[in-house]
């Protein structure tokens, strides 16, 4: 129980600064960004479609992959270190999400006992999952760059190079805690799960917490719908993102907490990048699909042993 609570005190405290940092010190000038973008809509979209340059700087590219490095590394230091810039309103977020990923926690096995074991459906999902694994995340962010590459739309071509950064980026968190928690999978051990069962004596890289398959696939999907922030995308991204994390747990590969803990790590590395990197995404706030997804929350029942969300559809304005 000890260390259960040693791992999630870890993971909220990189949750909390992933979210945070881009906040309080990179939310102001993509603001003015969009202001410039309403009065002149020719400058978000600069003549040159591969457009190379900004603000006399070269981009993460084909062309210049020593920034793309370069910039791994900016995003990784502002990740790890992003915690110390902890504000009080973040406590909005934490509460809900720290309340969802303890309840999984508790029922993790019971979850895990009521989907049981099943060989073909193994199989059906395993073949699902290989779509959603970081190698195939971020090859599939990669084709979505060198296809906005090749139709000479800069706006597309930014989806897939932040959709595979942000792969990346999340990537590292979730190695980092993977080496922390060294969680046994379902179907090892005793079946609870354990974080660290044998002590030091047996340690695994890629243990079960959390998933580098929902944490790739959330992160590509956030970069994806903040950029093309309209229903007939979201809803495919996300989906994608949703359907991935459910055949790991289908597959007996992972216990519940382990998705919700990786989507999480994923939707804010995302949206990190998205602050911190993107020049061409939409007024995503003011879009009917964000109003949406801002309007979720997560409820629980002890009792009842029910968790889950709720959320309004804001046909009006």
């Amino acid at each position: 129980m000890r260390l259960t609570a040693t791992a999630a005190g870890l993971l909220f405290f990189i949750f909390s600064g992933i979210a945070a940092y881009p906040q309080a010190n990179l939310v102001a000038a993509p603001q003015r960004h969009l202001t410039i973008a309403r009065r002149e809509p020719s400058r978000i979209l600069p003549s040159a479609p591969d457009a190379t340059q900004a603000n006399g700087e070269v981009i993460c590219g084909i062309t210049h992959l020593g920034r793309c490095i370069k910039d791994l590394g900016q995003d990784d230091k502002g990740i790890f270190t992003s915690p110390l810039r902890l504000k009080s309103k973040d406590g909005y977020w934490l509460a809900p999400l720290g309340a969802a990923t303890g309840l999984a926690f508790a029922y993790d096995t019971d979850a895990e006992a009521e989907i049981g074991v099943d060989a073909n459906r193994t199989i059906t999902a395993n073949k699902i999952a290989n779509f959603g694994s970081f190698f195939a995340t971020g090859a599939e962010g990669a084709g979505v760059y060198f296809l906005g590459l090749a139709k000479k739309d800069p706006k597309l071509e930014e989806t897939g190079r932040l959709g595979a950064e942000a792969v990346i980026d999340s990537g590292t968190v979730t190695v980092v805690l993977k080496m922390a928690s060294n969680r046994q999978r379902p179907r090892q051990g005793n079946g609870q799960g354990g974080f660290w069962p044998f002590g030091t004596q047996h340690w695994e890289w890629d243990s079960s917490f959390p998933s580098d398959h929902a944490t790739a696939t959330m992160a590509l999907a956030r970069v994806v719908a903040g950029e093309y922030p309209h229903w007939y995308v979201m809803a495919p991204a996300y989906g994608f993102a949703e359907t991935i994390g459910i055949s790991r747990i289908m597959a007996n590969q992972h216990f519940p907490s382990d998705i919700l803990v990786g989507q999480a790590i994923g939707f804010l590395t995302g949206n990190y990048l998205l602050h911190n990197r993107a020049r061409y995404r939409g007024n995503w706030r003011e879009t009917m699909a964000t109003r949406v997804i801002n309007s979720v929350r997560p409820f629980s029942n002890a009792r009842a042993h029910v968790l889950g969300v709720s959320f309004e559809i804001p046909f009006g304005q």
